[in-house]
C-alpha cells in the first residue's frame, strides 16, 4: 500500500518484518492540536484515528528526532523504526471526492473558527473547555447543508457532538432527538468516508440520545396519531450503517429494535409507513442476529479450541522427523508464531519404550516443555483478539500502559519503567497478589500483536504507591536471534497493550535453556538408563569388587552424639627439576564425622564389602525395618536406584541415613588425588529442600560444608549455610583465584566507564520530566526549526534568552499562571456586555462515560466476586475443560519458590526506580488525585504557587503533533494560545527525549555486555566456592540456571527428593556427563508433575516424571511398607492405594484420640449442590465451607491449637470461599486452609477435607484421580474428618466405592460427626449441618459446668472439654472476706494464695507526721509529705508570696522549679499589657507572646485578624480581586498577577484598546441603551453596561424608589452592579463615587469606590473600573512593600539561600537537639510552598539564634564546671530553643521576642565570662588576694546577671563597665596574661614540664629539647643574660614553675632522682 495524497508514503511489502505503524498509541483526549486558526483546506492530521478495537485507536505518524535537526526541515518523516507510516486511503479517496466536488470548501452556517480534524474532535471537548453551552440551532443550521458538510461540521469541536448526545433534552425533546436523526441518516450517505463516519457513530451508544429514541419510536405522533414512520425509518438507516461499520458497540441499540419490533406487533391496522418500516427493521434484525450467530459460532469454535488448542491432537511417530533443530529453536515465541494457526510439532513421552537417542529425547522433552509455557500465552492472546467473552485464564491484560524510558540497575543492566493504568492499579491488592512479580513474561504491543516487545518484570515494589514497575529486555535467549521491537523506540505516548503470562516463565527459561546446552555430541549423562531402560543391577563406577564401607553410622545409636566437620590441611606439591622457585602450598580439605560411640563398633562392620550383601549388618543393627534396610542396599550399590515412600514410611528420613552413608564414606567415591565433587541434592520446592537439609545438619552437628544455593531459603537453621555467606567467607578468606578475581575488576572497570555516561543521560532525561528543557538545549540539539526559533525570540530582538521558553508556555514571572486558563481561548470580542446578567450556568452537561471494559474488569488477587449482576451472570460462557482451567487456578495459588528466590535476590541489587510521572512530594502540595479522571487536567483550587504543578501539565501527555503537521502552525508562535503552545512543547520535549536516548545506544549496549559479563563472572566465582563444599543443595529450576556451574563441578553422586513431582526435563539439565550415581526418592501414587496445559499431560505423558516412567518399566525399585505417620484406622483407608502398607508399633501408642468426637476417622456424607466459580469453572461447595469451619472452631474448643489443624479442599474455588468466610473469625488464628496439591510432602494432626463436589450430573472431576484422593487422605496424624456428597462419589468411582464401603463397614460414615462431651458422657449428638455445633458453645455439652472449684465456687462457665481439669480457669467472684481495718477485701477470688489481700483502696481521713495536714488517703497506705498538697503561702525567689502546694514547699529543688502564678502585667513593646505569668515570662526575661488582636484595617480593607505586632501579617483571606473575564484565586495578601486580556470595555460609541488591568483610555459612555427588554419596554440601563432586569414601567416601584432624588425622573438611566446586585441612579452615583474617592477629610489614602446603599465595594463594574485599576495598582505597591520581595522568584531565591545556610548551620550544631527544629523548616523545602517576606525573615532570625545559642552552649561546657553549666547555662539556652520553635511559622517574631532573646543571650554569655574568671581565680597556681574592691566588683557582677528579671541595655552596660574596670583580675599574680592565655601558650608549646625560666628581671623564657641550657643569650626585654653551658644556667636565672606547673626544671638533680627510681621500680 502507497500514499497517494503526496507522495510522502512508505511502500510496505507483505511478511516484511517492520510493519506500518500509524500511531504511538491510544489517542489523548486531553491533548490539543496547534494548528493555526483557522486553515483553509480540511487537514486530517491523524488518518485512521480510530480503528474498531479501543487498542488499535492511533494516531499518525509519529514525529522522530532525525539525524540531529535534518527530520524537520522539510525534509518528511523520520524514516526509522517507529518513524515509518501509511496514509488511510479511505482518507485519501474522501479528501479527493471533497476537492472535486468542490473548488472551495463550503462551511457549514454556524461559524466554525478552527480547521475540522479528526485529531481534534475529542481533545478539544474536556471539561476545562470555554466552548459555548450546546443549543437545538447547532442541530437547526445545518440541517440544509450537505452531507459531507454536515459531516464536518459534526467532526468539528465548536459542534460538541458529545454534549449534544449526553444533553438532558435528548431525552424528552422529540425535536432534538429527530434533529440528531436527520443529521445522522444525512452522513451515512457520505462516499469514501467509514472511518469519519465511525468517529461519530462510535458515540452514539449510552446516551441520553438512545434513551429518547427508546421512548420515542413507540409514542404516537399527536396530530396524525400514529407511530412517526419517517423517523423510525430514519433511525433504522442509521442503524443499519452502524451495524455495517462498527457491529461490535451495537448492544446498546438491540433494545430499541425489540421495542419497535414489539410496537409494530400490536399495530392491526396495515399503513404503507408501516409497511417499509418493517422491510427495514427486517433487515436491521436480520444483522443483528447474524451478529449474534457469528458470536455464538466464535464462542463454540474456541470451546472446542480451549479442549485441542495448543496440543491438538496427540502426534505420533508417522510426523516424520522433527521440522528443524530444537536447539535453535527461540525459547520465546516470535509474532509468527503467536498468531498462527498451525499446531506446535509435539511428540509424546514415550513411557512404554525406549528413546532412539539423546536427539529425539532431548528434542521431544524441549518441545513439550516449551509448549508447557508457549500454548498458554498464544491461546490468550488468540481469546483477547478475538473479543471472546469470559474470563482469560491463560494471561492478564493491562491497557493504556506507557513507556518510561530506560533507566540503571546496578546489577542487571538496564531496566525500562512501564507505567500502568491506576484505575486498574487500585482495584488490586498488590500485598498478596501473584501479579507482576519478578521473573514474570510480559508481551508489549502498540499494534494489535502486529509487533511484540517481550519483557520480564524486574521489580514491582513501586506499583502501588507510583503505578511503576520496572521491566528488562529479553535480548538473545539463545542461539537463534530474537525479532522484537526495541524498546528505546517505544516513546511515552504510545498507549501499550501489555500480555502477562499466567505461567511463571522464570520456572522454565533456564531449564529450556539448559536442555539446549546439554551437548549431544558427548556422552549422554545414565544414557543405557534413561534411553534404553535397561533393568541390569549396575554399581556405580567408582564401586568395585573390593569396595569396602564403615557401617559407623548405621549401628550407633541413632539420639547419640555425632560431630562432623571440615579440616584443612596444607600440602606442599613435590618438587621436580632444577627449579628453585617456591612452590606455592595446596590447600585441601578433608571432611569427618565422628561418631561418640564408634568405640562399640565391631570392626567387621567398620569394613564391609559393599557389594556382598551377606556381610552387612542385619535390619535391626542398622536400626532400620527390611524394607528400608532392602532400600538401602539399592541405593548404595546401583547407579539409578528408585525408592517408593508411601505417605508416612520415612523416605526423607532414608534419604537423610543414606546421605550420612555416603559422606561418611566419602573417600570411596571422592578419592584425595581426584578433583573434589560434591554430593548434589535437589528438590522441587524450597520447603522440601530446606527440611531435607535441616534432618542431614541436625543429624551430622555441621557448622560448614554444606551450601544451599538460593535465597529464598526462610529456615533459620538453613540460612548460615546460604551461598550468599560462603561467597562473603570466600572473599574474605580470599579463596578465590586471583586471575578469576582480576577478571571482576576489568568488568566493573567497563560497566563504570559506561555508567558514567548513562547517569549523564538519565539525568538529563529526568529533568526533562520535571521541568522545562533549556532553550539552549534545544537548539544546540536542533530540535527547533529556525522560523519557529526566530518567532520565539522576536519579543527578545533575537537575542537567545533562556526565559522567552517558560515565558511563552506562561511560566514566567510576568504571565498569568495558567491552571485556570487550560483552553480557555473565548475572545473578548464576541461577548455581548449589554446581555441579561443572568447566573451562568455553571452544570456542566453529563459527559460522564459510563465504557465497560471487561479488560479492566480485575478482581483482587484474582479471586472472583460472591455475587455479580444478574445480567452477567445470563451471559454465554466460554466452558473451559474443567481439569484445565483449576490446573492454571492453583498455579496462581500455589507458591512459585524458585520465582520467590531469585526476586529476593534481585530486590537487594536493583535500585528503586525513579519517579517520573510528576508529583508533589510533600503533603502541603499534594492534590487530591483521587479526583483525576484520566489524568485530564481540570481547573482546581488554585495553591500559592502552581508552577510545578502546570509543568506537570504541559509534559504528562502526548502530543498530537508529527513531522508533517508540524508544517502547517502558525509561524507567529506568540499566537498560539496556550493549549496549542504547550502541544508544540510536547512535540519538541518528543524530539529532545528521542535524541537523548539515541545519543546513549553505545554506552547503554556497552553497559549491558558488561552486566552480563558480570553475571558470567559471578557463577564463575560460584563454582570455585561450590567445588570444595560435600553437599550443594538447590532446586530443580535453580540446577538448570547452573547448568554450566554443575557440568564443572562434576558431580558423581546426584539424589533427587520428590522425584515423582518432578518433570523429566527438569531432572536431565541436573545430570553431567560425569554422573555415576542417581537416586530417586518419591512415590508416583501421590502427585505427579503439575503441567500449565492439561492436554499435554492427557495426551502426550508431560506429566510421567522419570521416576514413574523407570518405575512402570519395571525398573529395579524398592517401596517402603511400614508408615509412622497415621493412626491405625486412618492407615486402613491407604490399604485401598497400597496393599502391604503396616503400621509403625508408635502410631498405635503414640497418637492420641480427638478429643470430643466420637471417631478418629469420619465421612460426612451430605447431598447438598455445589456452585461454579463466577467467571469459571472451579467449583465451591457452600454447605461444606461452612460445616468446616464449625468444626475447626469446635476442635480449637476442645483444647487444640489452631497450629495443629489444617483445613483441605480440592478446589481452589473452596479455598478462597472459605478463607473470606473465616478471615474474621480470631478463633480459626493458626489453622490453615490450604489445596490438596499444594500440602503434598506435608502432615499435621488434624485434617477436614472439603471435597467440594455434589452436582446432579454426577460430575466428579478430578476426584477421580487416585494421586490426588491418596495425597489427601494421608495428611492427617490423629484425626481425619472428610465431607462430600460420598454417595454420588461411590456411584461414579470404583475407588471411592471401594473406600465407601470400608467406612460404611467400620461404622465411619454417615450424616453428620457424634459429639461427645467428656464430663457428661452420655450426652451424644449428631452434627449434620453447620449450625448443629452452637449447640455445643464451649466445645463439651450445652449444660453447665457442676465442677467445684479450688476455691470451692462452682465454675461458673458451660460445660467445656477443654482445661478439664480446670487448672487455668480463673475464678471471677469476688472475696468476701473482711480485713482487719473492717473493710470488705476488694480483691477478686484468690484461693491459691488466701492470705495476700490487696491493700484496702478505701480513702479515709489521715493526718501527715512531717506536716500535720489532714488529706483523703488510702487506707492500707501512710501518707507522706510528698502526698500533700495543702496551700502554703511562700515567698518565691521571684519575691513574690504565692500559695504552694505543701509537697514543693518542702523540697527546695521543686520549690526552685516551681513557676510563679502571679500575672506578668509587663507593659510589652507593643503597648499592651503581658498576658502571662511570672513563671511562664521567667520573671520577665522571656515574655509569651502578645495575645491581644490586632483588629487594625489591612490595605484590602479586610480586618487584621492576627495576634498583636508591630507589622501585620498578609492577609489570608481568599483575594476578591477580579474582572470581567477572571479572578484572583490567591490569597489576599499575595500579589495578584495583572490580567492580560484586551480589555472588555466597550460599546458601539467607545471602545479601550488596553489590556484589562491596565487604566482605560476612554471614558465611561453616557449614551441611554438601545436594547428592548424581555417584556418589550426600552432598556433603563446606559450603553455598553450590562442591562438591568428591572424595567421603568413594570418594576416601577422598585426603580423609582428614592435615594438621590433623581430617581423618578422620566429620563433617568442606572448602572447595575454585580458585586451586591443593587440598582442605582448613574448621574447621582458618579457624584457619589467621586466623592468618595476624593474624600481628603476621611483618614483613608487608598479605597475602592462603594455601594451607596449597602457600601458594598465596587469591583467588578465596568463603568469604573480605571478607578478600579488605579486603587489596584495602589494596593500592589503596597503589598510589595509589606513582603519586601517584587516577585516570587526573588522569595525563591532567597528561600534557598536559607535553606543551604540552615544546612550548613545544622552540621555545626553539636550542642542542641535537631529533632525539634527538623518539622520547623521543612516547608522551605517544599518548593510548592510559597513563604513571604516576612517568614523567611523569622526562618533566618531562628538560624541566628541558633548559631549564638550553640556558640554559648559550647563555650559553657568548656570554661564551667558542669553544676555551674547546667543551672545556669544550659537549662536556660534549651528554654530558649523550645521558645523558638513554639512560635508559629506563619509570621515573624513581635518586637518585644527579639528583644527579650537578645537580652537572655546577651545575659549568658556574660555570665559565662564572669564564672569563668571566678573560677580561674579559684584555680590559679599560686595563691591570690583579692582587695575588698575587686571582691565588691565580682559581687556586683555576678548579681547582675544572676538578678531576677530581665536583663536590660542599662544592665549591661553596668557589667561592661565592671568588666574594664576589674579587667586585670583575668591576668596571673606575675604575669600580664590570663590564665587561659597561659594554657594556650603551654599547650602550644607542647612541652613537657619543667622547661621554663626567668630571667634575674623576672621575664619568662624558655629552653626547648631536654630542657637543660646549652647556649647563652639576652633576655630580649631587659638585656639580661640567660641560659647557661653544659647545662648548667646561669646562677641569677631560675626555674619558672609558675608557667607550666612544675615542681623542679626538667633538666636538674630531682629529675635525675624520678628517673632512677621509675627505673628500679620497673
Amino acid at each position: 500500500m502507497s500514499d497517494t495524497g503526496g507522495g510522502r508514503g512508505t511502500v510496505i511489502k507483505k511478511g516484511s518484518v517492520i510493519r506500518a505503524r500509524h500511531a504511538r498509541g491510544t489517542f489523548n483526549p486531553s491533548a490539543t492540536s496547534v494548528l493555526p486558526d483557522p486553515i483553509p483546506t480540511i487537514v486530517n492530521l491523524n488518518d485512521a484515528v480510530v480503528q474498531q478495537r479501543p487498542s488499535n485507536r492511533q494516531n499518525s505518524g509519529i514525529a522522530r528526532h532525525g539525524d540531529r535537526g535534518r527530520s524537520h526541515r522539510g525534509q518528511g518523516a523520520d524514516t526509522r523504526g517507529f518513524g515509518r507510516r501509511t496514509y488511510s486511503t479511505d482518507h485519501n479517496r474522501h479528501s479527493s471526492v471533497n476537492n472535486s466536488n468542490n473548488n472551495t470548501y463550503r462551511r457549514p452556517s454556524f461559524r466554525l473558527d478552527s480547521a475540522t480534524s479528526t485529531s481534534t474532535t475529542e481533545t478539544t471537548l474536556n471539561k476545562a473547555s470555554p466552548l459555548p453551552r450546546v443549543t437545538y440551532s447547532m442541530m437547526k443550521n445545518l440541517l440544509d447543508e450537505q452531507p459531507d458538510d454536515i459531516l464536518t461540521g459534526m467532526l468539528d469541536p465548536k459542534f460538541q457532538l458529545k454534549a449534544l448526545l449526553k444533553d438532558r433534552n435528548m431525552k424528552s425533546n422529540y425535536e432534538w432527538i429527530l434533529a440528531m436523526t436527520t443529521l445522522l441518516e444525512k452522513i451515512t450517505t457520505c462516499n469514501g468516508a467509514r472511518d469519519r463516519i465511525a468517529l461519530i457513530l462510535e458515540k452514539i451508544p449510552q446516551t441520553s440520545y438512545t434513551e429518547g429514541v427508546y421512548e420515542a419510536v413507540r409514542i404516537p405522533d399527536v396530530i396524525t396519531d400514529q407511530l412517526r414512520f419517517d423517523f423510525i425509518q430514519s433511525f433504522l438507516k442509521v442503524s443499519n450503517t452502524f451495524l455495517s461499520i462498527i457491529p461490535h458497540l451495537a448492544d446498546d441499540l438491540t433494545r430499541i429494535f425489540e421495542r419497535i419490533e414489539l410496537t409494530f406487533t400490536k399495530i392491526k391496522t396495515p399503513s404503507p409507513g408501516l409497511e417499509e418500516s418493517k422491510i427495514i427493521l427486517e433487515e436491521v434484525v436480520e444483522r443483528v442476529n447474524d451478529l449474534e450467530y457469528r458470536k455464538r459460532e466464535k464462542e463454540r469454535l474456541l470451546k472446542e479450541k480451549s479442549t485441542t488448542t495448543t496440543t491438538n491432537q496427540p502426534i505420533t511417530s508417522d510426523l516424520g522427523p522433527p521440522p528443524n533443530d530444537y536447539r535453535l529453536l527461540p525459547i520465546i515465541p516470535n509474532v509468527m508464531e503467536i498468531l498462527s494457526e498451525k499446531g506446535a510439532y509435539l511428540r509424546p513421552n514415550i513411557v512404554d519404550g525406549v528413546y532412539e537417542d539423546a536427539q529425539q529425547y532431548l528434542d521431544i522433552h524441549f518441545r513439550l516443555l516449551r509448549e508447557d509455557f508457549v500454548g498458554p500465552l498464544r491461546d490468550g492472546i488468540e481469546q483477547y483478539q478475538s473479543g471472546a467473552g469470559g474470563k482469560n485464564f491463560n494471561v492478564r491484560i493491562y491497557e493504556n500502559v506507557r513507556s518510561l524510558g530506560p533507566r540503571l540497575s546496578p546489577r542487571n543492566g538496564i531496566v525500562y519503567d512501564l507505567y500502568l493504568d491506576f484505575n486498574l492499579i487500585k482495584k488490586i491488592t498488590w500485598t498478596n497478589s501473584r501479579r507482576l512479580i519478578f521473573g514474570n513474561l510480559l508481551v508489549l504491543t502498540f499494534d494489535g500483536f502486529q509487533t511484540c516487545a517481550f519483557v520480564t518484570v524486574e521489580d514491582r515494589s513501586h506499583i502501588e504507591k507510583d503505578g511503576i514497575i520496572s521491566v528488562k529486555k529479553l535480548e538473545k535467549l539463545n542461539n537463534s536471534e530474537q525479532i522484537q521491537v526495541d524498546l528505546d523506540e517505544i516513546h511515552s505516548s504510545y498507549s501499550l497493550t501489555m500480555v502477562e503470562t499466567m505461567t511463571y516463565f522464570e520456572a522454565y527459561r533456564p531449564v529450556l535453556n539448559a536442555l539446549q546446552l546439554i551437548d549431544i555430541e558427548q556422552p549422554f549423562p545414565l544414557e543405557p538408563f534413561l534411553l534404553k531402560l535397561t533393568n541390569e543391577k549396575i554399581s556405580p563406577d567408582y564401586v568395585t569388587a573390593t569396595t569396602t564401607y564403615d557401617f559407623t553410622p548405621l549401628l550407633v545409636d541413632p539420639k547419640s552424639e555425632v560431630k562432623a566437620s571440615v579440616i584443612s590441611h596444607e600440602i606442599a606439591p613435590q618438587r621436580r627439576g632444577p627449579n628453585r622457585i617456591p612452590l606455592r602450598l595446596t590447600t585441601v580439605k578433608e571432611f569427618r564425622i565422628r561418631y561418640q560411640q564408634a568405640n562399640r563398633i565391631p570392626t567387621k562392620h567398620k569394613s564391609v564389602s559393599l557389594l556382598d550383601t551377606d556381610q552387612w549388618p542385619t535390619s535391626d543393627e542398622l536400626h532400620l525395618n527390611p524394607k528400608q534396610r532392602e532400600a538401602l542396599i539399592l541405593a548404595l550399590t546401583n547407579k539409578v536406584a528408585l525408592i517408593q515412600g508411601p505417605p508416612g514410611t520415612g523416605k526423607t528420613y532414608l534419604g537423610v541415613r543414606i546421605t550420612e552413608m555416603l559422606l561418611h564414606n566419602r573417600s570411596v567415591w571422592c578419592p584425595p588425588d581426584e578433583q573434589s565433587t560434591p554430593i548434589l541434592m535437589i528438590c522441587h520446592t524450597n520447603h522440601a529442600l530446606d527440611q531435607f537439609l535441616e534432618l542431614i545438619i541436625k543429624r551430622l552437628n555441621i557448622n560448614e560444608g554444606i551450601i544451599r544455593v538460593g535465597n529464598r531459603c526462610q529456615n533459620s537453621t538453613i540460612q548460615p549455610f546460604s551461598l550468599l555467606n560462603a561467597r562473603r567467607s570466600a572473599r574474605q578468606n580470599r579463596s578465590i583465584p586471583g586471575h578469576i578475581y582480576h577478571q571482576k575488576h576489568v568488568i566493573l572497570d567497563q560497566k563504570s566507564e559506561a555508567e558514567e555516561a548513562l547517569k549523564i543521560h538519565e539525568h538529563r532525561m529526568e529533568y526533562s520530566r520535571k521541568n522545562i528543557i533549556l532553550l539552549s538545549a534545544l537548539i544546540q540539539s536542533y530540535i527547533i526549526d529556525d522560523k519557529h526559533l526566530s518567532s520565539l525570540l522576536a519579543p527578545y530582538s533575537g537575542i537567545i534568552t533562556e526565559t522567552a521558553l517558560s515565558d511563552w508556555l506562561g511560566l514566567g514571572d510576568g504571565y498569568e499562571e495558567m491552571s485556570n486558563f487550560i483552553d480557555l481561548d473565548t475572545s473578548m470580542t464576541e461577548m455581548n456586555l449589554n446581555d441579561s446578567m443572568e447566573e451562568e450556568q455553571t452544570k456542566d452537561n453529563d459527559e460522564t462515560t459510563q465504557t465497560t471494559d471487561q479488560e479492566n474488569k480485575t478482581e483482587e488477587n484474582d479471586e472472583q466476586k460472591d455475587t455479580v449482576d444478574d445480567k452477567t451472570q445470563e451471559k454465554v460462557k466460554v466452558e473451559m475443560n474443567e481439569e484445565e482451567e483449576e490446573e492454571q487456578r492453583r498455579r496462581d495459588e500455589l507458591e512459585n519458590e524458585e520465582e520467590e528466590e531469585e526476586e529476593e535476590f534481585i530486590r537487594t541489587v536493583v535500585s528503586k526506580p525513579q519517579k517520573t510521572v510528576s508529583k508533589s512530594k510533600k503533603k502541603t502540595s499534594t492534590r487530591n488525585d483521587d479526583n483525576d479522571e484520566e489524568e485530564k487536567w481540570q481547573v482546581v483550587k488554585k495553591k500559592s504557587f502552581n508552577r510545578r504543578r502546570l509543568i506537570q501539565h504541559i509534559v504528562q501527555h502526548p502530543t498530537t503533533l508529527n513531522d508533517q503537521t508540524i508544517e502547517l502552525i502558525n509561524t507567529n508562535l506568540w499566537e498560539l494560545t496556550f493549549a496549542q503552545r504547550h502541544d508544540l512543547y510536547r512535540y519538541w520535549l518528543y524530539k529532545y527525549q528521542y535524541y537523548l536516548n539515541d545519543s546513549v545506544r553505545g554506552a547503554r549496549h556497552e553497559y549491558n555486555q558488561a552486566a552480563s559479563a558480570l553475571a558470567v563472572y559471578h557463577q564463575e566465582e560460584d563454582y570455585y566456592i561450590l567445588k570444595d563444599s560435600i553437599i550443594v543443595a538447590m532446586t530443580t529450576t535453580c540446577a538448570a540456571k547452573y547448568h554450566s556451574v554443575l557440568e564443572k563441578l562434576q558431580n558423581k553422586i546426584v539424589i533427587v527428593e520428590e522425584a515423582a513431582a518432578i518433570f523429566e526435563s527438569h531432572i536431565i539439565t541436573a545430570l553431567s556427563t560425569k554422573c555415576e550415581h542417581l537416586i530417586l526418592i518419591g512415590d508416583h501414587v501421590q502427585l505427579r508433575p503439575n503441567p500449565s496445559v492439561y492436554r499435554l499431560a492427557k495426551n502426550y505423558n508431560i506429566d510421567i516424571s522419570l521416576f514413574e516412567r523407570l518405575a512402570k518399566n519395571n525398573f529395579p525399585n524398592v517401596r517402603l511398607n511400614i508408615q509412622h505417620r497415621m493412626r491405625p484406622e486412618i492407615a486402613r483407608i491407604m490399604k485401598h492405594f497400597y496393599e502391604d502398607l503396616a503400621d509403625h508399633e508408635s502410631v498405635r501408642t503414640e497418637r492420641a484420640p480427638v478429643r470430643g468426637i466420637d471417631n478418629n476417622v469420619y465421612f460426612i456424607n451430605h447431598s447438598n449442590v455445589e456452585t461454579t466459580v463466577v467467571d469459571g469453572s472451579s467449583k465451591r461447595n457452600e454447605f461444606e465451607a461452612k460445616y468446616v469451619i464449625a468444626l475447626a472452631q469446635y476442635l480449637i474448643k476442645q483444647g487444640y491449637r489452631g497450629e495443629q489443624i489444617t483445613i483441605l479442599v480440592m478446589y481452589l474455588g473452596q479455598r478462597q470461599l472459605i478463607a473470606k468466610q473465616s478471615k474474621n473469625i480470631k478463633l480459626l488464628g493458626g489453622v490453615r486452609i490450604m489445596v490438596t496439591d499444594n500440602y503434598q510432602g506435608e502432615e499435621n494432626d488434624i485434617i477436614i477435607l472439603s471435597l467440594v463436589r455434589s452436582n446432579k450430573e454426577k460430575n466428579i472431576g478430578f476426584l477421580k484421580t487416585h494421586n490426588r484422593i491418596c495425597v489427601a487422605l494421608s495428611r492427617a496424624r490423629c484425626g481425619l474428618f472428610v465431607i462430600g456428597n460420598m454417595t454420588m462419589l461411590a456411584e461414579v468411582d470404583d475407588m471411592w466405592k471401594k473406600i465407601c464401603k470400608s467406612l460404611s463397614d467400620s461404622n465411619e460414615i454417615g450424616k453428620g460427626l457424634c459429639l461427645s462431651c467428656r464430663r457428661h458422657s452420655k450426652e451424644k449428638f449428631i452434627a449434620d449441618k453447620a449450625e448443629s455445633f452452637s449447640q455445643r458453645p464451649e466445645g463439651g455439652c450445652n449444660k453447665p459446668c457442676d465442677v467445684r472449684l479450688k476455691c470451692g465456687h462452682q465454675c461458673q462457665l458451660m460445660c467445656h472439654n477443654y482445661d478439664f481439669e480446670h487448672r487455668e480457669i480463673v475464678c471471677r467472684k469476688k472475696c468476701e472476706e473482711i480485713l482487719s481495718c473492717t473493710h470488705a477485701c476488694t480483691k477478686r477470688c484468690h484461693a491459691t494464695n488466701p492470705n495476700q489481700h490487696d491493700p484496702c483502696r478505701v480513702l479515709v481521713d489521715k493526718t501527715i507526721a512531717q506536716c500535720g495536714h489532714t488529706i483523703r488517703f488510702q487506707c492500707a497506705r501512710i501518707p507522706t509529705i510528698d502526698d500533700c498538697s495543702q496551700p502554703i503561702l511562700k515567698r518565691l525567689p521571684c519575691d513574690h508570696a504565692v500559695n504552694v502546694p505543701c509537697r514543693i514547699v518542702s523540697s527546695p529543688s521543686e520549690l526552685k522549679r516551681f513557676p510563679c502564678p502571679t500575672a506578668c502585667g509587663t507593659t510589652l513593646a507593643c503597648k499592651h499589657r503581658c498576658a502571662g505569668t511570672c513563671g511562664r515570662c521567667r520573671t520577665g526575661q522571656l515574655h509569651v507572646p502578645c495575645q491581644q488582636k490586632c483588629e487594625r484595617p489591612l490595605i484590602c480593607s479586610h480586618v487584621c485578624k492576627s495576634p498583636c505586632a508591630v507589622n501585620c501579617p498578609p492577609c489570608v483571606q481568599a483575594c476578591e480581586t477580579r474582572c470581567i473575564h477572571s479572578r484572583c484565586e490567591k490569597k489576599c495578601g499575595d500579589l495578584c498577577t495583572p490580567c492580560k486580556e484586551p480589555c472588555a470595555y466597550k460599546c458601539k460609541h467607545l471602545q479601550c484598546t488596553r489590556l484589562c488591568s491596565e487604566p482605560c483610555n476612554r471614558g465611561p459612555c453616557n449614551e441611554p441603551c438601545d436594547k428592548k427588554l424581555k417584556c418589550g419596554h426600552d432598556c433603563i440601563g446606559i450603553c455598553g453596561e450590562p442591562c438591568p432586569a428591572q424595567c421603568r414601567i413594570c418594576n416601577k416601584l422598585v426603580v423609582q424608589e428614592i435615594f438621590f432624588g433623581t430617581e423618578d425622573e422620566p429620563d433617568a438611566r442606572f448602572v447595575f452592579l454585580p458585586d451586591c446586585k443593587h440598582l442605582i441612579e448613574v448621574t447621582g452615583l458618579d457624584q457619589f463615587v467621586e466623592q468618595t474617592i476624593n474624600n481628603k477629610i476621611k483618614n483613608v489614602a487608598i479605597r475602592f469606590p462603594e455601594c451607596p446603599r449597602c457600601k458594598q465595594q465596587i469591583r467588578r463594574c465596568t463603568r469604573y473600573m480605571p478607578i478600579i485599576n488605579h486603587v489596584n495598582k495602589l494596593i500592589a505597591q503596597v503589598k510589595k512593600k509589606i513582603l519586601g520581595i517584587h516577585s516570587e522568584q526573588e522569595l525563591n531565591e532567597r528561600r534557598k539561600r536559607i535553606v543551604k545556610d540552615f544546612e550548613q548551620v545544622q552540621n555545626k550544631l553539636n550542642e542542641i537537639d535537631l529533632g525539634q527544629m527538623q518539622m520547623f523548616f521543612e516547608t522551605l523545602n517544599d518548593a510548592d510552598s510559597l513563604v513571604s517576606d516576612d517568614i523567611l525573615s523569622l526562618m533566618q532570625n531562628i538560624i541566628l539564634f541558633l548559631q549564638e545559642i550553640n556558640t554559648l552552649l559550647s563555650d559553657g561546657r568548656k570554661k564551667l564546671q558542669n553544676d555551674t553549666f547546667e543551672d545556669f547555662v544550659n537549662a536556660p539556652l534549651n528554654h530558649i530553643v523550645k521558645y523558638l520553635f513554639a512560635h508559629r511559622q506563619s509570621r515573624n517574631f513581635a518586637e518585644q521576642q527579639i528583644y527579650d532573646v537578645q537580652n537572655e543571650l546577651a545575659r549568658i554569655r556574660r555570665l559565662i565570662y564572669i564564672e569563668a574568671v571566678v573560677q580561674s581565680l579559684k584555680g590559679q597556681i599560686a595563691a591570690r588576694t583579692l582587695k575588698a574592691e575587686e571582691k565588691e566588683g565580682l559581687d556586683a557582677m555576678q548579681y547582675l546577671i544572676k538578678k531576677k528579671g530581665p536583663f536590660t541595655e542599662r544592665n549591661q552596660q553596668e557589667f561592661d563597665k565592671l568588666v574594664k574596670k576589674f579587667q586585670h583580675l583575668n591576668n596571673l599574680p606575675g604575669l600580664s596574661i590570663t590564665e587561659i592565655e597561659r594554657v594556650a601558650i603551654v599547650g602550644a608549646l607542647n612541652l613537657t614540664q619543667g622547661h621554663w625560666y626567668v630571667c634575674p628581671n623576672g621575664h619568662p623564657y624558655v629552653i626547648t629539647e631536654c630542657g637543660g641550657a646549652n647556649q647563652e643569650s639576652k633576655c630580649p626585654e631587659c638585656g639580661e643574660k640567660i641560659g647557661g653551658q653544659n647545662h648548667r644556667l646561669e646562677p641569677r636565672n631560675r626555674h619558672f614553675g609558675l608557667m607550666d606547673g612544675s615542681q623542679h626544671a626538667a633538666w636538674s638533680d630531682e629529675a635525675n632522682v624520678n628517673i632512677a627510681l621509675a627505673q628500679n621500680l620497673i
